[in-house]
């Protein structure tokens, strides 16, 4: 198993700041821009006798009060420099006015070398 959650977060919160990234649903939306990040899947990747490869895929929510366009560009970006792979963007629609854009990313990531593979 690969924990790749303190990295997304360090990255995100270079983006919006500490006190706007969290990996759970954000408490309130009185402080936009904020991201928000869920561990959708880590498994291994082979099931062989040691865990080489784990299988990641991380879901990440835009949350902004104007538009989440350039936020979803710099997220693409960091989180494509740790070799994840966009597989999924959507705008959701929200009643409240606030700006949602849900994305995925996946990846492998050798245990023994750390390095993300497709």
């Amino acid at each position: 198993m690969y924990d790749i959650k303190p990295k997304i977060n360090e990255l995100l919160e270079e983006i919006v700041g500490e006190d706007n990234v969290s990996d759970s649903y954000p408490e309130s939306f009185e402080n936009l821009p904020y991201i928000s990040f869920y561990e959708l899947t880590n498994t291994d990747a082979y099931k062989i006798k040691e865990e080489l490869y784990t299988e990641i895929a991380i879901q990440i929510d835009i949350w902004h009060n104007r538009s989440t366009g350039v936020l979803a560009r710099q997220v693409n970006d960091v989180m494509n420099s740790i070799g994840l792979k966009r597989d999924f963007a959507r705008d959701i629609p929200d009643p409240s006015g606030i700006k949602h854009k849900t994305m995925r990313f996946k990846g492998k990531v050798n245990n023994r070398t750390k390095i993300m593979y497709q």
